[in-house]
């Protein structure tokens, strides 16, 4: 490899990653990707297929990437989609964030009162998730988080009915020692006498207790402590970066909060995905880009399993790319060769 070619190369999961992807889950506990050997196991037999186009039924289908470095082989990064999120047999809860308006003549004085009210769906979005980049990557210079993350909007652009016309991203809270919770601890546990742990396995099986517990009245926020109160839809630390880039992406923050940790749900339309709508199809040409008309891709190309690498490119007219030599090696194809790409940020 010569200093232009990509340091690294995204791809579907495969069956002998299992090991190096528990690492990775294991070291950010992220809010998908199981840190269980059986799950990942599992987990990754199940992306296979999706990725073959198998598995009709979209609660049933994920699709787990990973950022291999080409000079070490070591899996660096991962993240994955969600068919489905949301069914009459496994609900998608979340408490929605709403305020009821007070007026008072005697007193002359209105107040706004927020609060917290339990809602479900069971016909819901597609949702990312899985986003994880290891410790020492974090800061390179390729960007393998941004790499990892669009490559999801990227392959929802490619296979677009695979997917719902709505896309949900659950961004982690701020967590506390011990695998605790301020929201949980001081609200969750109240009401259904389980740990943060305890209920967070519980609901990877069942979720039925959320609904059959939580109370349908509303939860108005004055009356928790402040600093409670400060952690509703307030972002981990290791996940800013991450809402960045979906923020890039056209994703919004719904006011949509998590039952368990009180973290931020993020969606969107699909169709109005910014990397969606800029996804295309090029046929691609090896040479040199011209500096002034280069810019950053994310390529893609399917003829082998899934690859997808970072690279800097010309579009000298369009549906055509002008590419070094070893990006097209790095994704195992010849020229002339149709790839999906779409811009970076």
């Amino acid at each position: 490899m010569d200093g232009f070619d990509p340091a690294f190369v995204i791809r579907e999961a495969r069956t002998s990653d299992c090991h190096q992807l528990l690492e990775l889950a294991r070291e950010l506990d992220s809010v998908n990707l199981p840190t269980d050997s059986r799950a990942m196991g599992e987990a990754i037999d199940t992306s296979v297929q999706a990725f073959r186009g198998r598995i009709r039924d979209r609660s049933r289908a994920v699709f787990i990437f990973c950022a291999q470095e080409r000079s070490t082989r070591r899996l660096v990064a991962a993240s994955m989609i969600i068919g489905k999120h949301g069914t009459p047999a496994a609900p998608h809860y979340y408490l929605e964030m709403d305020s009821d308006e007070r007026y008072s003549h005697t007193l002359r004085k209105s107040f706004r009162h927020p609060f917290l009210r339990l809602r479900y769906s069971m016909d819901g979005p597609t949702e990312i998730g899985g986003l994880i980049v290891t410790a020492a990557m974090r800061g390179h210079a390729e960007r393998v988080g941004k790499q990892i993350s669009w490559v999801r909007f990227l392959y929802i652009g490619m296979h677009r009915k695979r997917f719902e016309d709505k896309v949900l991203a659950e961004m982690l809270a701020p967590m506390l020692p011990e695998h605790g919770n301020i929201f949980w601890d001081h609200y969750g546990r109240s009401v259904t006498g389980l740990s943060f742990r305890e209920a967070d396995i519980l609901s990877a099986r069942d979720k039925e207790f959320i609904r059959a517990l939580f109370p349908d009245t509303p939860l108005y926020t004055f009356l928790l402590p402040e600093e409670v109160r400060a952690s509703l839809g307030a972002v981990g630390e290791n996940s800013r970066g991450a809402v960045r880039l979906l923020e890039q992406a056209g994703m919004k923050f719904l006011r949509h909060i998590d039952p368990f940790d009180a973290g931020p749900y993020y969606g969107a339309e699909t169709s109005q995905l910014l990397p969606v709508r800029q996804a295309s199809v090029y046929a691609a040409s090896v040479g040199e880009p011209t500096r002034e008309r280069t810019r950053q891709y994310l390529l893609a190309h399917e003829h082998h399993g899934f690859y997808a690498v970072r690279a800097d490119a010309e579009t000298p007219e369009p549906g055509r790319l002008i590419v070094r030599p070893g990006v097209l090696r790095a994704l195992a194809v010849k020229p002339p060769a149709k790839i999906n790409a779409v811009p970076l940020p």
